[in-house]
């Protein structure tokens, strides 16, 4: 006879398995600090590309104005203005980072938890059934 109670918690486990499972299996294989370091990295490179862009884009706009200030001789105020932009671009970006990826992490590990859960529940059942 059909377990009505057993054939929900597999659909439910077969979903899971379908459409997140096998990202959290990989997401679960780093330990929270390395995955975030990992996505630092990521972010750190990133970061560093886009604002090159960013700053090439702006440096054309501003054609006039950045040879007025490389004409004056002005060039560590020009460097120093270029580094304290970049350090807060990437400041905000890491820290956007560090937040979006230790909330994805943790609902990754309750997401896996659950999964874990009912497996656990699915074994037992086909254990009273055993039993019996």
């Amino acid at each position: 006879m059909i377990n009505e109670q057993r054939v929900k918690l597999m659909t439910r486990m077969a979903i899971y398995e379908k459409n997140s499972g096998a990202e959290d299996e990989r997401t679960n294989s780093y330990f929270l600090n390395d995955y975030i370091s990992g996505q630092f990295l990521r972010s750190f490179i990133c970061v560093t590309i886009s604002f090159i862009i960013i700053a090439g884009v702006y440096g054309i706009y501003n054609f006039e104005e950045l040879m007025l200030t490389v004409y004056s001789l002005d060039l560590k105020a020009l460097a120093i203005r270029i580094i304290a932009a970049y350090a807060v671009f990437l400041a905000g970006y890491l820290i956007i980072t560090f937040l979006v990826y230790s909330v994805r992490y943790l609902k990754m590990r309750k997401r896996l938890e659950q999964y874990y859960r009912d497996l656990r529940k699915l074994a037992a059942s086909y254990r009273e059934e055993g039993d019996r």
